[in-house]
């Protein structure tokens, strides 16, 4: 039998204008072949090739990069792509189609985290 994944996101966004509050969500994602493959990394300055498990292909990952890293991280689809900067010390959600899963994506680091995991939860 396969693993099976469920990642739920819910919140909200206060103190808008004239008081009023978003729900966001809750959104759920969900995969019945899920891989739960965790990889831990020390990024290093520069590109950090990520390599999707391959048996069975994930349908996401979530990314959370350190709570004390001082480092930007920049999300890439290859080496040389722009790509867009996703902080310092958040977390991030990736989903793709498992029937056109990437082989790899790329951290970007503005320098090592010598001492700091990344971890990517695969699922």
């Amino acid at each position: 039998m396969a693993a099976a994944a469920s990642v739920v996101i819910s919140g909200s966004v206060t103190a808008l204008p004239g008081g009023s509050t978003h729900q966001i969500g809750p959104i759920t994602t969900t995969s019945v072949a899920a891989s739960g493959t965790v990889q831990e990394i020390v990024l290093q300055s520069g590109a950090n090739t990520i390599t999707l498990p391959t048996l069975p292909i994930p349908t996401g990952c979530v990314i959370q990069l350190p709570a004390t890293n001082t480092a930007v991280v920049t999300l890439k689809g290859v080496t040389g792509d722009t790509g867009i900067a996703i902080g310092k010390t958040t977390s991030h959600l990736l989903t793709w189609d498992p029937a056109a899963a990437p082989a790899s994506f790329v951290l970007t680091s503005a320098s090592t985290q010598t001492g700091l995991v990344t971890e990517i939860t695969f699922f």
